[in-house]
């Protein structure tokens, strides 16, 4: 009887923990929005300094920074300044969405009544069209995408030979961060980045930078009307995941008219593992993350199968990576 008793009070205190942790991830947010990071970079500073900076309530800022003290955000000496934690440096990419997905997420019950979005359902619009309402908002956010490529890009070359494509277009390629780092791996390459016209002109530096801009052509458009013809390979990297079956589908029928009959689609995005797999938990609330904020989902291989079958597309191979993306190849059935 005392050992069921003491196992219902770990459950209870787990139960709580995890109802309550809103209010870390909140804070976290809320960090963001102060820009605390960015403030404490240059050095350590007391709360007074740090309320100045953000026009803020000094004794509220100093329990707020004493709370994320204990979250290892920042860290109090003993006189009361505060400096960065050691989480600090993942605060950035960690809070790209920022809180509009945070008020979003409160309406979860919706998305579960209906299967929409519920994004739309708090700001009166689509995320991507909120975005591109607000020029610093997709900034930030392209950069952000731009980080979590550089996570998953060097599985992905280790785990595919693109050295086989003499060109590769790379269809929803952001700012080219996956394909100018391609274009640097495989010097006789060419690329050709395609995204909306707003997203390719900011591509210049990250291709100048990698000293690929020579061989790299920047296109702007929409990837539901057409993509550019003529390309060995299609990538779709981290792409289909933003976008529900009828887009996805939309997408995978754009590239096919443009892919000569030799070429191929790579899918390179996160595929939702099996039942016991470790990263399963992790992927299944991002999946519900999908579904709040674009009404889309995490899918698993065969769903991805699926779709690019009902495309006229049949899948040669699925390659696992040593993250949570995985390669579809695909060719003309």
């Amino acid at each position: 009887m005392t050992i069921e008793r003491q196992a219902g009070a770990a459950d209870t205190q787990r139960i709580r923990q995890l109802v309550t942790s809103y209010q870390a991830a909140r804070a976290l947010l809320a960090a963001h929005e102060l820009g605390v990071v960015e403030l404490l970079e240059s050095g350590s500073k007391s709360a007074e300094e740090l309320a100045r900076a953000t026009r803020t309530h000094a004794p509220s800022l100093y329990r707020f920074l004493r709370a994320l003290s204990t979250i290892d955000l920042v860290e109090e000496d003993s006189e009361g300044r505060f400096s960065l934690g050691p989480l600090a440096s993942g605060l950035r990419d960690a809070a790209r969405i920022g809180v509009e997905s945070y008020r979003a997420w409160a309406e979860l019950p919706f998305s579960l009544r209906t299967g929409k979005p519920a994004f739309p359902e708090v700001f009166g619009k689509s995320f991507y069209e909120y975005l591109s309402d607000d020029e610093a908002r997709a900034a930030h956010f392209d950069s952000a995408l731009a980080a979590v490529s550089r996570d998953w890009t060097p599985a992905v070359l280790e785990a595919y030979d693109f050295g086989v494509f003499g060109t590769v277009a790379d269809i929803g390629g952001g700012r080219g961060t996956f394909l100018a780092t391609l274009l640097e791996t495989y010097p006789t390459m060419k690329g050709t980045l395609f995204d909306m016209p707003h997203v390719v002109e900011h591509a210049g530096p990250i291709l100048e930078g990698a000293g690929v801009a020579e061989r790299c052509r920047c296109v702007g458009g929409s990837f539901f009307e057409s993509v550019p013809r003529g390309a060995d390979a299609y990538t779709l990297c981290n792409l289909l995941t933003d976008w529900n079956d009828k887009h996805a589908t939309a997408i995978l029928k754009s590239c096919k008219r443009a892919m000569p009959p030799h070429a191929r689609i790579l899918v390179i995005d996160r595929v939702l593992p099996p039942p016991g797999d470790p990263n399963r938990g992790t992927m299944a609330f991002l999946d519900l993350f999908f579904l709040v904020l674009e009404g889309s989902s995490i899918r698993t291989s065969d769903d991805f199968t699926r779709i690019l079958a009902a495309t006229g597309l049949e899948v040669s191979n699925v390659i696992p990576t040593a993250t949570t993306f995985s390669i579809l190849e695909a060719r003309h059935d």
